[in-house]
């Protein structure tokens, strides 16, 4: 070794006894071998100003980029500590562009490697050290910081598909993205992980010139587009090309299971072993680095002809134009092959899921407000334009919303708190509908000879004995004692439960009503005698309590039986009024009395302030799927929530039951969503199908 001109530095890993005591940890370079010591130059600590000798056992020698890295560590005990780590020859290989997973104060946070810095310094002893830091940029949620670090404050490493560094576990998981570890699967499940010759086909060098290129490799994080248009996420486990293919293709293990999907097989062969609907085939120019950790940092690492601020969702043109076209309401015969599973309706986002469920409920199945999209003299055009545009269509069209177009809404509100606070469904769509949009209100409501014009109803009314009231008990309740009445037929009827709060509620369980006959609370509308069913002329509110005439329903009579009722003496004192309607005395007393009855479409429902949705999908009585906006979340704080939309069928059949039928025992049996449905029913949205389009 004497005419060697390389340098070969080494590291203390061992304290046994010699000539010479050395920490471990002290880093050198060896000057020649004498028998079985080296004779060296001692680096680091500096407390040696002559070559010393040590005994090989006692040391290992290192690349000098690995003494370098580990240079930059000064104190020992971190310095041996990070050399005697799984991933320490992983960070030997981190590049500039590279992710990582950096330690904080604050927890484990992923960053980008911006630069791998050569850097300098002088010794006590005058010596010049080398040494290497690495410039991160942490990619936390809300903003971006950049850290200088040695090698000891990284704990793992995104790059660790090189082949040199496969032999360390810790390397292979991005500590934000939590993923199966397909090895020890195999491990497990020998059967399995036996791989096909048809492997053979990936191209080590190719795949390795892929990832120079700024593209992918085995082991690399990238999202990739559903057939729905959501954004999924995995990461690579395969590339190759499989027989009868002439390109490129990629099986991906994603993020979180997906209809349709494989374990890993593909046409028959195993590629790779992961969990069932978990495994993807695609080809490979379909995949494109993961954008959650590449949006914030400069244009090199961005896949050629991806515009980085359009990176999650990238159309052609004709999708582009397709996407201007509006789209009806999805039919019942599409619903659950387009939105079942997860990544389906609409995105949540900090705090969105008010108004994830307000939106995903109204418009998915519904064209009860198709016109708020379309009226020519709204507020705000733009406003009108996205939700239009960029969440009703596309979740028409495409049965998912990403949490970005929801945020371009939230933004335009007119408050920053409703793009980050919790809000209710109902403040939402009173400051959408009338002071942004400035539509037309829902409702008109007459009280006391005066229109009140609103665009929902919250019931009012005293705790009364009631056990387990319906929606058409509550509201005929709230009417009577407030005294009011509808001036119109409503399109639309949103209706809030009494309850406030997170907890308090004034019922615990609430029967939804599937049609809500809403003929009897009607100013100007002819109405049916209670006893004979002729145009009734009178009403009496003190009625609705009396225990022979079924309590709870609304009395109103013809002249002849309300002189019959009145005329017990227990009812003397009730003060009937009198019912005046349009062309009444054009009526005659057998006339046939139209019952007016909205539908019910959708129910919010809310538990610890989180809002999720019923909806019905058809006409059929168990169309009904469940919707929550933040169902499921990957990646921790720095991650992103995962939507999710089941069938119910269940709530489909208990809802067609009379309510008069449904016995507390029923009540006590309901489990799952149709106990959620009871227990947490927070708003009721009704249609009337007649005036949907009129309105």
């Amino acid at each position: 070794m004497k005419n060697m001109e390389v340098k070969i530095y080494f590291i203390v890993t061992n304290t046994a006894k010699s000539k010479t005591r050395f920490n471990k940890g002290t880093i050198g370079v060896v000057q020649n071998e004498v028998g079985e010591e080296y004779r060296a130059t001692i680096l680091e600590p500096a407390t040696y100003k002559k070559d010393q000798y040590l005994k090989k056992v006692n040391v290992n020698l290192i690349s000098k980029r690995e003494a370098h890295i580990l240079l930059g560590i000064e104190n020992l005990e971190s310095r041996i500590a990070v050399f005697s780590s799984k991933i320490f020859r992983a960070i030997c290989t981190i590049q500039q562009n590279d992710l990582v997973v950096v330690k904080q104060k604050n927890g484990e946070v992923p960053g980008l490697v911006v630069n791998v810095m050569e850097q300098i310094r002088k010794t006590s002893s005058s010596q010049i050290i080398n040494y290497i830091l690495f410039e991160v940029e942490l990619l936390k949620e809300k903003e971006n910081l950049r850290v200088t670090i040695s090698a000891e404050k990284i704990i793992s490493v995104s790059s660790d598909s090189n082949p040199q560094v496969q032999d360390h576990k810790e390397a292979q998981k991005f500590k934000e993205i939590p993923r199966q570890n397909s090895i020890k699967k195999n491990e497990q499940n020998p059967e399995k992980s036996s791989t096909p010759s048809v492997c053979n086909t990936v191209l080590g060098n190719s795949s390795m010139m892929l990832k120079q290129d700024g593209l992918l490799e085995a082991g690399s994080m990238v999202e990739l587009r559903a057939r729905n248009g959501a954004t999924i996420y995995g990461v690579v486990r395969w590339i190759g090309i499989p027989p009868g293919k002439s390109e490129l293709w990629a099986g991906v293990e994603l993020d979180y299971e997906l209809k349709n999907c494989t374990d890993g097989l593909f046409e028959n062969q195993r590629y790779f072993s992961c969990d069932d609907n978990k495994g993807m085939f695609v080809k490979l120019q379909e995949c494109r680095p993961d954008s959650r950790f590449f949006a914030a940092s400069t244009s090199q690492l961005e896949p050629p002809c991806v515009n980085r601020y359009s990176v999650l969702h990238v159309m052609n043109k004709a999708e582009l134009q397709s996407n201007e076209a509006d789209v009806p309401p999805i039919p019942e015969s599409e619903a659950i092959e387009l939105l079942e599973g997860k990544m389906k309706g609409i995105q949540g986002h900090y705090n969105s899921c008010y108004l994830d469920t307000a939106l995903f409920s109204l418009f998915c199945f519904s064209d009860v407000l198709d016109s708020v999209l379309h009226c020519p003299n709204v507020g705000e055009q733009r406003i009108q334009t996205v939700l239009r545009k960029d969440i009703v269509n596309q979740l028409r069209r495409r049965g998912f919303v990403p949490a970005e177009n929801v945020m371009k809404l939230r933004n335009l509100l007119g408050c920053s708190t409703f793009a980050s606070e919790e809000k209710d469904p109902e403040e939402f769509l009173s400051v959408l509908l009338h002071q942004v949009l400035a539509v037309q209100p829902l409702l008109k409501i007459r009280s006391n000879d005066k229109t009140q014009d609103c665009y929902s109803y919250q019931i009012i009314m005293e705790k009364e004995d009631l056990e387990i009231p319906s929606v058409q008990t509550l509201l005929e309740r709230s009417f009577l004692s407030c005294d009011l009445k509808f001036d119109e037929i409503p399109s639309c009827l949103i209706i809030q439960m009494p309850r406030f709060g997170k907890g308090f509620k004034l019922f615990p369980r609430i029967v939804p009503s599937t049609e809500l006959d809403i003929t009897d609370l009607l100013h100007n509308s002819p109405r049916e005698c209670f006893l004979c069913g002729s145009v009734a002329e009178i009403e009496c509110i003190q009625c609705l309590q009396d225990p022979k005439l079924m309590p709870g329903v609304i009395k109103q009579f013809c002249q002849r039986c309300e002189k019959q009722v009145h005329s017990h003496k227990k009812r003397q004192n009730h003060h009937p009024q009198k019912i005046f309607f349009p062309l009444m005395n054009d009526f005659s007393s057998s006339a046939v009395i139209c019952r007016h009855k909205l539908e019910l479409f959708a129910v919010l429902c809310i538990k610890t302030s989180h809002y999720v949705s019923f909806v019905k999908y058809g006409p059929g009585k168990n169309s009904w799927l469940f919707f929550d906006s933040m169902a499921d979340r990957c990646g921790g704080e720095n991650g992103y929530n995962i939507p999710e939309i089941k069938a119910c069928p269940e709530v489909g059949e208990f809802l067609s039951k009379p309510v008069g039928s449904i016995g507390k025992s029923d009540l006590e049996k309901a489990d799952g969503f149709v106990e959620r449905l009871l227990c947490d029913s927070y708003m009721f949205m009704y249609k009337c199908p007649a005036l949907c389009l009129y309105r």
